[in-house]
């Protein structure tokens, strides 16, 4: 992020004075403006955009457990203990939504019907299966659905069976995100680019296009974005796009959100009969990088060739909006939260690899955490890369 020299307002630049500064007003940072709320410290969030601007107003909607991989894979790359403490994470995320919005008077469209994880070949079957194993004897709550059930519940055709994951739900990522930042109490200024941070001896200064930001503490919520803002994410958090194609609205006939092939597709209906889709960068993954609000028309063809192919419903209906969005892609596929080495004052919170409604909100609760406590879950310490 940079700014020239015409719009640099310098030394003539209102400056506000706050205890807290959180840069992004997306799903972590409006987070960790809420669970701020109460620890008596003032919070302004800013945002290059307006609230949601990136990925949390661009993204599925999909509120799911666990990771970018099936549970046996990630048992693999892991470890047991590990991957079974990232899902009671990513479990304790949904549950705050719950418990600390939704049943506190947040409209944001939210229901927990689960997802469904569905196999498009014997091989993804089997490891569906193992997941589903492992699972159970570990106390997760899982089903193994069949064809018959898919047909059923889904109206699909071409998959042999699969999983679904109970405890899963779905929400409209805006509307959730705008209640927490509204529910904060912080002070916003959207349309706030930053294009540097200082750290003084006793304070930090946030430098925008129009005012500058004196504060104890920065919290970088910027994900996708973090790179363009501080250099130390590069290597760390990399801008991965996805693409997303809504169709005009149908008759009801999707019991739950789906995801299909080893988790990099993934659809749902919406409340108004809409079906949406996204996934498939694997088809053009060298160019599906960078921060560019890109339509991919490789990856849309795929997305509505294959609701064609699996859902008759779907056959003739059209598209009524098309759109990407910038992901943050961990270099280890896990979240991470720590301070800056060289700015121990600006602390961050991001690389959620596509499943940032599943950890922002309890991400923020953890940022918290590390403020004020000093503690943060060593599976998710940013310590791991240095």
């Amino acid at each position: 992020m940079s700014v020239s020299y015409w719009q640099d307002k310098g030394a003539d630049a209102e400056v506000v004075v706050v205890d807290v500064v959180v840069i992004g007003a997306g799903i972590a940072g409006a987070s960790v403006a809420y669970w701020l709320k109460d620890s008596g410290l003032t919070v302004a969030v800013v945002d290059r955009g307006d609230c949601c601007a990136g990925a949390s107003g661009r993204n599925a909607g999909f509120v799911t457990c666990g990771s970018v991989e099936h549970f046996s894979r990630q048992v693999k790359h892991l470890g047991i203990d590990k991957a079974v403490d990232l899902w009671r994470m990513s479990e304790r995320n949904i549950d705050l939504i719950q418990s600390e919005l939704v049943e506190n008077g947040v409209d944001c469209d939210f229901v927990r019907r689960g997802t469904y994880s569905l196999a498009g070949s014997d091989h993804e079957l089997a490891e569906l299966h193992e997941s589903a194993r492992m699972m159970r004897e570990l106390g997760i709550t899982v089903e193994i659905v069949d064809e018959r059930d898919i047909h059923r519940d889904l109206s699909a055709r071409g998959f042999s069976g699969g999983v679904l994951y109970v405890d899963d739900g779905e929400v409209h990522p805006e509307k959730l995100v705008r209640s927490i930042l509204g529910r904060s109490g912080a002070a916003f200024f959207p349309y706030h680019e930053v294009f540097s941070i200082i750290q003084h001896k006793e304070s930090v200064t946030v430098h925008t296009r129009l005012r500058q930001f004196s504060s104890q503490l920065v919290v970088l919520a910027t994900n996708g974005y973090s790179a363009q803002v501080e250099p130390y994410f590069v290597d760390k958090i990399y801008p991965t796009r996805g693409q997303i194609i809504v169709t005009a609205p149908v008759s009801p006939f999707l019991r739950a959100p789906c995801y299909a092939n080893f988790v990099l597709d993934y659809f749902r209906q919406l409340p108004d009969g809409r079906v949406l889709i996204g996934g498939f960068r694997q088809l053009a993954k060298e160019s599906e990088t960078g921060t560019a609000d890109e339509i991919n028309p490789v990856i849309h063809e795929a997305l509505e060739r294959f609701l064609q192919t699996h859902f008759e419903i779907l056959a003739n209906v059209s598209i009524d909006y098309r759109w990407s969005g910038t992901m943050g892609f961990s270099a280890d596929g896990i979240p991470m939260i720590g301070s800056l080495p060289h700015k121990p004052s600006v602390y961050f919170v991001g690389g959620f690899t596509g499943h940032g409604m599943g950890w922002g909100f309890y991400a923020g609760q953890m940022v918290r955490d590390l403020i004020l406590e000093g503690k943060v879950p060593p599976h998710l310490s940013a310590r791991r890369f240095r």
